[in-house]
């Protein structure tokens, strides 16, 4: 018991505070991908949590099979039908299987949501994928338009489409960095990561990590790609390819590069070292990751001893 209600008060701050801890490290420089692993593990680990503390108050507290949250649901269910006042055991195990049957059917509606989104897409995608039949999804499906335009579509496979004109109003650099910039959206799967967040953001939109998680990885991943850019083709490419196609209208369809963050992004590009180790980046993400699934018993277990402390 002591264990699933660590995880339930973890859980409960983490959800209602975790997302400014989240933004205040957004600030602080660090490395875009370091901070994506956060936000988006941070999301799991609170669902993760939510599980683990159903998991365990499901299982009995001792021998009695009654004692676990159906047991006492029901319990509370057959104690109402009798006309007597269940225990607060009772009632408050009735209250947690209701609570997770509502978890779940909103969890359930967010996903058909997002498929009946993605069907009503499905015919302006599938034309695309055709004129791009035969080609490597890393190479662009070049469209006749005379605004600048790139763009990923994830997916499998996944798409990059850019427009025409981006080769007369772009230095060949500039069209280098901006197709590098797409190619790492494929390559970081970044269209599924948003989908995940929003998913859960429209599922539990009383939670403010849930809520604030899908703006928040769609600024990153553009940071990330911004940075994976600028280490294959130099900074000053991304720069210049980033302020030529701001202002245009975003696609609709998938990720642009521009349209996010512009100042903050040009700014980073001009400051940053792009050329970080990767084996640092990878302890960052280890380091974040670690952080995310386990905070959320850390964070419970903390407060239940300083209760504890305050009682005594």
């Amino acid at each position: 018991m002591t264990a699933a209600l660590a995880l339930l008060v973890g859980g409960m701050v983490v959800g209602v505070h975790g997302h400014r801890t989240l933004l205040w490290l957004a600030d602080r420089r660090i490395d875009p991908t370091v901070l994506l692993t956060g936000w988006l593990l941070s999301t799991v680990g609170l669902v993760v949590s939510a599980v683990a503390t159903i998991s365990l108050l499901a299982l009995p507290a001792d021998e009695h099979p009654a004692s676990g949250i159906f047991g006492l649901a029901g319990g509370c269910w057959t104690a109402i039908s009798s006309g007597n006042v269940p225990g607060w055991r009772e009632a408050f195990a009735a209250l947690g299987v209701v609570g997770s049957v509502a978890i779940l059917f909103r969890l359930g509606w967010a996903v058909r949501a997002r498929l009946r989104r993605r069907r009503e897409r499905a015919p302006h995608l599938e034309q695309l994928r055709l004129l791009a039949a035969g080609s490597s999804p890393a190479d662009p499906l070049w469209v006749r338009d005379n605004r600048p335009l790139a763009m990923s579509i994830g997916g499998r496979p996944g798409l990059i489409v850019m427009s025409d004109s981006l080769r007369n109003q772009l230095t060949p650099a500039a069209v280098a960095a901006t197709l590098e910039h797409e190619r790492a959206h494929l390559r970081g799967r970044h269209h599924a990561l948003i989908a995940v967040v929003e998913v859960l953001a429209a599922a539990l939109p009383v939670v403010p990590l849930l809520r604030a998680a899908p703006s928040a990885i769609k600024d990153l991943v553009e940071l990330a790609a911004d940075a994976e850019a600028a280490r294959r083709c130099g900074p000053a490419a991304v720069r210049e390819a980033l302020g030529r196609l701001t202002g245009h209208p975003a696609p609709a369809l998938g990720l642009g590069m521009a349209g996010r963050l512009t100042q903050t992004r040009l700014s980073r590009l001009s400051a940053d070292r792009v050329g970080d180790h990767r084996a640092m980046r990878l302890a960052g993400c280890a380091a974040a990751a670690l952080t995310a699934l386990l905070l959320p018993g850390a964070a419970g277990w903390l407060a239940l001893n300083v209760v504890g402390c305050v009682v005594t």
